[in-house]
């Protein structure tokens, strides 16, 4: 593993802590099922999962507003 994809990997485990801390532990299966996709062959890409998850941010900050 390369020095940017550790770097990458660390700010996204600081990240899913961070929205488990906030919005609960179920975060982590669903990043967990993201990456076992990803590990298959037959999911998504990292850059994939990223914008899920940008998305998914997006989202429950909607929601948290309405």
């Amino acid at each position: 593993m390369n020095t940017a994809a550790l770097t990458a990997l660390l700010s996204l485990a600081s990240t899913l802590v961070s929205l488990a801390e906030q919005y609960g532990p179920e975060i982590y299966t669903t990043f967990l099922q993201a990456v076992e996709q990803s590990k298959s062959g037959s999911g998504p890409t990292a850059d994939e999962i990223r914008i899920i998850f940008e998305k998914c941010k997006a989202d429950n900050a909607f929601i948290q507003k309405s």
